[in-house]
């Protein structure tokens, strides 16, 4: 009688690790949900590569989320939806950068110092800069050269 006590109880603790197995692996499947895909490029006004700022991507798609990706000091940026480098949704976008050139202060001036725009302000509003992109599956280059 102990013996068939004791299969029992290894029968049951083995369908537990079982379950328990079966019941973890979708989290091990990796991400699920919509598809993203790499987006990046190069940032130039008037031939010269704009050094700080953000470019954003706006979905267009109410089911869409919009992504980011900070300008380096060679004009390159890599959108980022959720996680650094991860991309963005596949659809259209309409995109708006902005780029200022902040002061240095040492100290507190009488009046407010505007910040340098490095690329013209119709830029930073998605109505005015007239700059638009679709993110197709794998890679996506979206370069913009901007002008006045």
């Amino acid at each position: 009688m102990t013996r068939a006590g004791t299969r029992t109880s290894r029968l049951s603790r083995y369908g537990l690790s079982i379950a328990v197995v079966l019941g973890l692996a979708p989290l091990a499947c990796g991400p699920s949900g919509p598809e993203m895909a790499k987006v990046y490029g190069k940032v130039t006004y008037q031939g010269k590569p704009v050094t700080q700022g953000t470019v954003t991507f706006q979905a267009t798609s109410p089911a869409g989320r919009n992504a980011t990706g900070a300008i380096d000091s060679q004009g390159n940026y890599t959108l980022q939806t959720e996680t650094p480098g991860d991309g963005a949704l596949l659809g259209d976008y309409l995109v708006t950068i902005f780029a200022h050139e902040e002061p240095v202060l040492d100290y507190i001036p009488k009046k407010p110092i505007p910040p340098k725009l490095l690329v013209p302000a119709k830029y930073e509003k998605s109505e005015t800069s007239g700059l638009k992109a679709t993110i197709h599956s794998g890679s996506n280059p979206v370069n913009f050269d901007l002008t006045d």
